[in-house]
């Protein structure tokens, strides 16, 4: 009998200890008179970045003829990385003559123009015939978005497309990339009444974000 009474007594404990834990977890504390509550914002701020570097400042035909179409060495290599959520550009000037595009010998004061001599969008050089221009191409590095060329340099053979004086785009993204290469080649011909000399162009590579 006295160990059913415990037992009873036992019972009866445990009853009013879990009536009084529910009425504190149902009543007393969602008053917010024993406990309070707090919350912690955390910010951060990523920075702005576009790059564009090339792997080289200078590339060379080196001596040339009216024979061939030649191909300067080497060919430039331009890492872009950028993080802005629309993406972003890369676009270029060509120096020329200052008034047209091409490779300038300021000794003799004479153009080697880009494409042709006409300034079209495109030319197929040939040996014998004055032209000058670039093609470009991605490769498969880095990560991120992918790198879309203008299709006035997506070509092949001894096809190029023609620099122009005014800024003109070279290849976009529409999302973050990062350390994608555009790879451009040059290539130039020259005729017999090309005059002789040193003949040289530079071609501002600028990259800005598509905001």
């Amino acid at each position: 009998m006295e160990k059913e009474n415990q037992t009873q007594n036992l019972i009866l404990l445990i009853g009013i200890f879990l009536t009084i834990y529910f009425v504190y977890e149902l009543f007393i504390l969602p008053s917010g008179l024993l406990r309070a509550q707090t919350n912690v914002t955390v910010t951060a701020t990523v920075t702005t970045t576009v790059t564009c570097n090339p792997a080289t400042t200078t590339t060379n035909f080196g001596t040339i003829d009216a024979s061939a179409v030649y191909t300067s060495s080497p060919n430039v290599i331009t890492t872009v990385s950028c993080n802005p959520a629309a993406g972003c550009n890369v676009t270029i000037r060509d120096q020329g003559s200052g008034t047209q595009p091409g490779l300038w010998n300021s000794t003799a004061s004479y153009l080697i123009p880009s494409p042709n001599a006409s300034f079209s969008a495109t030319a197929t050089l040939v040996a014998g015939t004055e032209g000058y221009g670039i093609q470009a191409t991605t490769t498969s590095a880095g990560s991120g978005g992918t790198l879309s060329l203008n299709s006035r340099y997506v070509q092949t053979g001894n096809t190029v497309g023609g620099l122009t004086t005014t800024t003109i785009q070279l290849a976009s993204s529409t999302e973050p990339v990062a350390n994608r290469e555009i790879v451009v080649t040059h290539k130039v011909a020259i005729s017999g009444l090309t005059r002789a000399g040193n003949y040289q162009d530079i071609i501002t590579y600028s990259c800005a974000s598509n905001f």
